[in-house]
C-alpha cells in the first residue's frame, strides 16, 4: 500500500510518497509555503513527486504547523468569549494563566446550572447584538455544564445565531473536564483556529482536484493518531502540535533510541519532545502551547518561537531574536528583484545608528476590500501592496506618517500583511550553509544593521548563529529540568537557573572556565539529541557539544555525530 504525506509548515511544504508495506520512502519533495494561496505551495510539492506514484496512492495523510504557528504568533480570528455562571473575579485573577489576552473580549453571564437558575436571556441578547460585529467567531463555556448537558451553552448559541452567521464553538461539545476556565480557553482556541484549518483543507482538496487525485484524506492529531476531514474541520484545536507530533513519531522511528530528546526546528517554531523507553512522553493534563493551557490530549511537545525565519531585532548595540516570523530578505528579493532599488541605497539615504530596520518590507497576504472591520487607511495600504512590496519608508509615506509612528500590528497579527526582514535564514545564506537563494539582499541589509549596532558585517552572522544556539540550549535545559522536577513545572526554571544555563552555554562554546569562581556547574544528560528539520544540522551540533554525548540529525542532509570522551 502506498500513501502520500504532506506537511505544511510556516516556511516550507514537504511531500513524501511512502510504501507502507515495505516501510520505505519512495520519493520526496519540498516547496515554499505560499501563505496567501496555500494550494500553490501544496501543488508545487505534489508536482515534484512522480505522477505514477501519486495515482497509485490509497490515501493522503496531512500534518501542519499552521495552527501552532498561529498561536505562537498570536494570529487567527478574533473570538468573543462567553462565560456562563463563571465568577468574573476568579477569571480576572487567573485569565492570563490560561492564555486569555484581555478581559475586554469576555462576556460574563449569570446562571447556575446546579440550582437550575437560567441566565437572563433578554439582557444577554441585547448585549451580544451590540458587540458581535467586532468579532470573527464565538466561544461559549458554561459552569457545571455536566449538570444539564451544556443546555445553557446551546441556548446562548441559538441566540447568537439570530444575529450572526459566524462560527460558534460550545466548550461542552469539545471537552467534559470540570475546569471551566481551561475548557473556555480550549473552546476559544478552537474558534480562533477554524478559519486556519478550513483554509488549509480547502487548499489541499483544490490541489488534489486539479491533479485528478481522489482518495481519503486523514489529518494527524496532537496525540499522533489520525482523524478525518469532517472531524478536523469541527475540532481544529486537535491539530495543535500535530506537525510536531508527526516529527516526534518520525524522529523516534528513525532514531530508535530508548532515551532521546527530539528537536524539530522549522521556519517559525522549534518543538522539543522526550522519548523514554522508546515511547514518546505524553502530556498528562492536556497540551500547553505558549501561554495557552488546553484539554487537548497529545504528546508532550514544548513549542517556542525560534526558526529559520525568526526576526533579527536590535536595540542600541544589542541583537536579539523575536518570536515572530518574517519573510527572509533573500527569499523576498528572489521574488521581487525591484527591491534592490531600496536596498542598494540604504547607505546613502539613512544615517548611522538608525533605530528602525529600514531594510524591512511589507507584503500583502489577504484582501480586505470593503470589510467594515478595517479602517479606510488600512484598506488603502493593502490595495497599494497589490502592486508589490513596500519598504518601511514607502509604507509610512503612503500613510502620510512617520516611520516612528507607523503601527500595523493588527494587520500583521491577523495575517493581512506580512513583513520581511533579516532572519537566521539570511545569515545561513551569507555563510553558505543555505544556497537556494542569492545572499546579495541579505548582505546589503547586514551592512545597514552593522552601522546601526556598531558591529562589523562579518561579526553579525556569527552573533546570530550564537543567539540561535543559545536559545536552543536554554530551552533544552529548561525542558529537561521540568521533566526531572515535574512538581515544580512552570516555575522551576528561575531567572537564576537561566543565568546558570547561559554560563554553561558559554563554556560549551569557548571551552574556557573562570577559575576565580567559587563554584562551577554543568548540565549533563545521557539522552540522545535527535534533530529534525531543515536548519537543524547547522545549529544543533554546537548546542550538543558539551552536555550530550550523542547527536543524531535527520534532515535533507543527514548527519550523525557523537560527542564526549566515551565516543572520541
Amino acid at each position: 500500500m502506498i500513501g502520500i504525506g504532506i506537511d505544511t509548515g510556516g516556511t516550507c511544504t514537504d511531500a513524501v510518497v511512502f510504501d507502507i508495506t515495505e516501510r520505505c520512502i519512495l520519493a520526496s519533495a519540498k516547496s515554499q509555503t505560499t501563505h496567501d494561496h496555500l494550494e500553490q505551495g501544496i501543488g508545487n510539492s505534489l508536482d515534484k513527486l512522480p505522477k505514477e506514484l501519486l495515482h497509485q496512492a490509497s490515501f493522503l495523510a496531512l500534518s501542519t504547523t499552521l495552527a501552532t504557528n498561529a498561536c505562537v504568533e498570536n494570529k487567527g480570528g478574533r473570538v468573543f468569549m462567553i462565560f456562563i455562571g463563571v465568577s468574573e473575579k476568579v477569571v480576572r485573577n487567573t485569565y492570563r494563566d490560561y492564555g486569555f489576552e484581555s478581559l475586554d473580549d469576555i462576556l460574563f453571564v449569570e446562571g447556575n446550572a446546579k440550582e437550575h437558575t437560567e441566565p437572563g436571556w433578554d439582557l444577554f441578547e441585547m448585549e451580544i447584538a451590540e458587540r458581535l460585529s467586532a468579532y470573527d467567531s464565538v466561544a461559549i463555556a458554561q459552569m457545571n455544564a455536566e449538570e444539564n448537558g451544556g443546555a445553557y451553552e446551546q441556548k446562548a448559541a441559538e441566540l447568537v445565531r439570530r444575529h450572526s452567521s459566524m462560527p460558534i464553538v460550545c466548550a461542552y461539545h469539545l471537552f467534559h473536564d470540570r475546569n471551566v476556565i481551561q475548557r473556555g480557553a480550549s473552546a476559544l482556541l478552537n474558534a480562533r483556529l477554524l478559519p486556519v484549518i478550513d483554509g488549509f483543507l480547502k487548499a489541499v482538496r483544490s490541489s488534489m482536484q486539479l491533479r485528478n487525485l481522489n482518495y481519503p484524506v486523514v489529518i494527524m492529531r496532537s496525540d499522533g493518531s489520525l482523524m478525518n476531514e469532517t472531524y478536523a474541520l469541527n475540532h481544529p484545536v486537535e491539530t495543535l502540535l500535530c506537525g510536531p507530533a508527526a516529527s516526534v513519531m518520525g524522529g523516534a522511528y528513525l532514531g530508535h533510541y530508548p532515551k532521546s530528546v527530539i528537536i524539530d526546528m522549522g521556519g517559525t517554531t522549534s518543538d522539543i519532545a522526550l522519548v523514554k523507553d522508546h515511547l514518546p512522553v505524553r502530556a498528562d493534563n492536556g497540551i500547553q502551547i505558549g501561554s495557552w493551557r488546553t484539554f487537548v490530549k497529545g504528546l508532550y511537545v514544548d513549542t517556542f518561537g525560534l526558526g529559520g525565519d525568526s526576526e533579527i531585532c536590535y536595540q542600541e548595540n544589542n541583537l536579539f531574536l523575536s518570536d515572530r516570523r518574517v519573510m527572509p530578505l533573500c527569499i523576498l528579493a528572489a521574488q521581487y528583484p525591484d527591491l534592490f532599488r531600496v536596498l542598494d541605497n540604504l547607505d546613502d539615504n539613512y544615517w548611522k545608528g538608525h533605530s528602525k530596520p529600514m531594510y524591512s518590507f511589507y507584503i500583502k497576504q489577504k484582501d480586505i476590500a470593503g470589510n467594515p472591520r478595517y479602517t479606510e487607511e488600512e484598506q488603502t495600504l493593502v490595495r497599494m501592496l497589490e502592486d508589490g512590496p513596500l519598504s518601511l519608508a514607502e509604507t509610512a509615506h503612503a500613510l502620510h506618517t512617520d516611520v516612528y509612528k507607523l503601527n500595523l500590528q493588527r494587520l500583521e497579527d491577523e495575517g493581512i500583511i506580512l513583513r520581511s526582514g533579516l532572519t537566521p535564514t539570511d545569515m545561513m545564506c551569507i555563510r553558505g550553509d543555505f544556497t537556494l537563494y542569492d545572499a546579495k539582499a541579505s548582505r546589503l541589509a547586514v551592512a545597514f544593521l552593522a552601522k546601526s549596532t556598531h558591529h562589523t558585517p562579518e561579526e553579525i552572522p556569527a552573533l546570530v548563529y550564537e543567539l540561535v544556539e543559545k536559545k536552543l540550549y536554554k530551552n533544552i535545559v529548561r525542558i529537561l529540568l521540568e521533566d526531572r522536577f515535574r512538581k515544580t513545572k512552570g516555575y522551576a526554571y528561575t531567572d537564576e537557573i537561566n543565568l546558570l544555563a547561559e554560563e554553561c552555554f558559554r563554556f560549551s562554546k569557548d571551552g574556557q572556565d573562570n577559575h576565580n569562581h567559587l563554584i562551577q556547574a554543568r548540565f549533563q544528560s545521557d539522552a540522545v539529541l535527535v534533530g529534525v528539520g531543515a536548519p537543524i544540522h547547522v545549529f544543533l551540533p554546537e548546542v550538543a557539544r558539551t552536555p550530550w554525548n550523542h547527536l543524531f540529525c535527520s534532515t535533507g542532509s543527514r548527519c550523525h555525530q557523537r560527542f564526549g570522551s566515551r565516543h572520541r
